[in-house]
């Protein structure tokens, strides 16, 4: 179903009951689902939200802003390593480990330590999430199965799917773990686990012991490899668009005299950093499908769709529809600028923005939209501030050729990385 009529008449729908709601399709993606945000029924999903809701709050992310700063930091520092040996590298690889242990220390106060070289967790989250797609489309489909197995290889398939079962286990493990310290281990520092595990005000845990585990592997995954995405998008869009990137880069410079001003407050100031992301993510959405919606017996536009009808969405068909923007296929960040700035392009003004919704929309949209947002324009204005970027040549239709399952499966992306003049590279 396309944006402009999924949004405000499924997802944004104000439901009164589990009867005439638009529900997710229970255990879609895993078993468990339905003791997460994922598939809970309508009130299990409120009950969940309003516990988490503290935990993506502003006050929790300032809280934990210095998390953030430091995988930063370690970030730069790796990279800049490989520019004094003049090596090209793989940005999409670097990027996954600082937003894996990013994600893994705000949700357990313990990160994957990928950016230190262990990089399995990463390894086994891309290949299983794959797997949970093939187990997926078995489940519906089983009849397919020797065809998928003839068409991939018996041995590939059967390797995702063993993935698959290892990252739900080991996001279920780690809640586990976090859940045996308690719900403030670490000198009172609080993280996503401690408002998971608080106690309401009967004295009682809000989420049970199942809950806590099962949602502790969703936030692990749509924390980091999301936000990772669209980090890989905004590294190839940017250097592919020189003169995009040179506005981008003089808007950061001219902010910052300092790599350390650069945080969360200050880079939510900077106006065509955010237009940038918001037009990356319209070229290349990081959630490119959604869990489908259920009809409870509805009629949208005209239709009747009886209960039980999957509606689907696919983002990119939306947002590359020119009935919704003006040269949808052309990188415009200049589309998302007010009318006041001295870039502003009227030319977009009729652009239908309300389509544009790349974390959901409604009661069941992203909880944690606020954080990830905030790491992107960390992120990539420390990316810009300190380095020119260039995609070695050979990889100019890196996005177009991507096939979707759950996730982008991304190849690795080939850049060079030059230091700014006048910058050090210690």
């Amino acid at each position: 179903m396309e944006g402009s009529i999924i949004w405000p008449q499924v997802c944004a729908v104000r439901s009164t009951s589990d009867d005439n709601e638009f529900g997710k399709v229970p255990q879609w993606l895993y078993p468990t689902d339905t003791l997460s945000l994922l598939g809970a029924n309508r009130e299990n999903h409120r009950r969940q939200r309003r516990q988490l809701n503290h935990a993506f709050s502003t006050a929790a992310l300032h809280e934990q802003e210095h998390i953030i700063m430091k995988y930063a930091d370690q970030f730069i520092s790796e990279l800049t390593a490989r520019v004094k040996g003049g090596e090209a590298l793989n940005i999409v690889d670097w990027i996954n480990y600082t937003t894996f242990d990013i994600i893994g220390d705000l949700c357990f106060a313990d990160c994957f330590h990928s950016l230190d070289g262990d990089t399995s967790f990463v390894h086994n989250a891309f290949i299983g999430t794959i797997g949970t797609a093939y187990s997926r489309f078995l489940t519906q489909f089983p009849l397919l199965k020797a065809p998928l197995m003839l068409t991939l290889g018996s041995e590939e398939v059967n390797v995702a799917l063993e993935a698959g079962k290892r990252n739900a286990n080991l996001g279920r493990l780690k809640g586990k773990a976090r859940m045996a310290m308690g719900a403030e281990p670490k000198d009172g520092r609080r993280d996503f686990a401690t408002y998971m595990l608080r106690e309401g005000k009967n004295g009682e845990r809000v989420l049970s012991d199942d809950e806590v585990q099962a949602l502790s592997g969703i936030l692990v995954l749509a924390g980091s490899e999301t936000t990772g995405t669209a980090l890989a998008g905004f590294a190839y869009l940017i250097a592919r668009n020189g003169d995009k990137k040179r506005v981008l880069q003089d808007e950061i410079r001219a902010a910052f005299t300092d790599e350390a001003d650069i945080n969360i407050t200050n880079t939510a100031r900077l106006e065509y950093m955010n237009a940038v992301i918001e037009e990356t993510m319209r070229m290349y959405p990081p959630a490119s499908t959604q869990t489908p919606r259920v009809s409870p017996g509805a009629q949208i536009e005209g239709l009747w769709l009886p209960r039980g009808t999957l509606i689907h969405h696919y983002s990119r068909a939306t947002y590359r529809n020119p009935q919704n923007f003006t040269d949808p296929d052309m990188f415009q960040p200049e589309r998302w600028l007010s009318p006041d700035h001295p870039r502003y392009n009227p030319r977009f003004a009729h652009d239908r923005k309300e389509v544009f919704r790349p974390f959901s929309a409604g009661a069941r949209d992203c909880v944690g939209k606020n954080l990830a947002y905030a790491e992107m324009r960390v992120l990539a204005s420390r990316l810009m501030y300190r380095f020119d970027i260039e995609v070695l040549p050979g990889q100019d239709d890196w996005i177009d050729t991507q096939r979707s399952t759950l996730i982008m499966l991304k190849p690795g992306l080939q850049v060079r990385l030059k230091v700014q003049p006048g910058l050090s590279l210690d």
